[in-house]
């Protein structure tokens, strides 16, 4: 059903830490209540690393272009149980483009 297409992913995003061990995790709710990990990071660990975007077999992707952002959020140590959300850092990965994947696994 082409609804259904629609709603499906179109390409499988990979962050990869140049640091050889794994960052810690950290689970955390969402607005709406479901619980996700990411990854937990010190105010003094350097953060440095690729992102992988790699289109599903046969499928072009159209985008308005690539941005990371590092979101933060701190707990003051004198207002425990209070998270506070911000925006660190953010960096344009690529501008807007057609992405897709060939038969030899090279994209443009």
């Amino acid at each position: 059903n082409y609804l259904f297409e629609a709603f499906k992913p179109h390409c499988h995003i990979k962050v990869t830490y140049f640091d050889a061990k794994t960052p810690k995790q950290a689970s955390i709710k969402k607005e709406n209540g479901q619980m996700i990990t990411v990854p937990l990071f010190q105010s003094q660990e350097t953060i440095a690393g690729e992102v992988t975007i790699e289109p599903f077999c046969g499928k072009n992707v159209e985008h308005i272009g690539v941005k990371i952002e590092l979101l933060v959020q701190i707990e003051l140590y004198f207002d425990r149980g209070n998270f506070y959300d911000f925006t660190s850092l953010g960096a344009q990965l690529q501008p807007s483009s057609n992405q897709q994947q060939y038969q030899d696994g090279s994209r443009n």
